[in-house]
């Protein structure tokens, strides 16, 4: 977390987002299966169970202004179809191919210090052909 000397980097702020989507996800009743899971270059962020069991992929994205627009608007096609990649190697790897699963993505406006994080999570955010339908704004 930033001590107040230094500017938040990308990174450190990119963990406090993932942090807080855990929580709100965990508030929920989610169950976090794995974090960071890593292949290649790839990466997906959060691996969870949702309440009624099913497997959930989860892409984070924060920001710490909307200068650069609303977080869940920077998820394009090819980090779509990474992911996609990366939970078929992952379900592969688990055994679990007939698991019913998910892409949900989570968008999180870091606050500023002593604020309160707004946070969007989109379930179903994207279709397993790699089609978006996130909100525009």
């Amino acid at each position: 977390m930033n001590s107040g000397k230094h500017p938040e980097n990308h990174c450190d702020a990119g963990r406090r987002g993932e942090d807080l989507a855990l929580e709100h996800l965990q508030a929920k009743s989610y169950r976090l299966l794995q974090r960071n899971y890593r292949h290649g270059r790839g990466e997906i962020d959060l691996i969870m169970q949702d309440p009624d069991g099913i497997l959930v992929f989860i892409e984070v994205k924060s920001a710490r202004t909307r200068d650069s627009g609303a977080p869940l608007g920077r998820i394009d096609r090819r980090k779509i179809l990474q992911l996609q990649r990366l939970a078929q190697r992952y379900c592969r790897r688990m055994d679990w191919m007939d698991r019913e699963m998910r892409f949900d993505a989570v968008g999180v406006d870091l606050p500023e210090k002593g604020g309160k994080a707004g946070i969007e999570h989109i379930e179903h955010a994207f279709l397993p052909d790699g089609a978006g339908y996130f909100p525009s704004g």
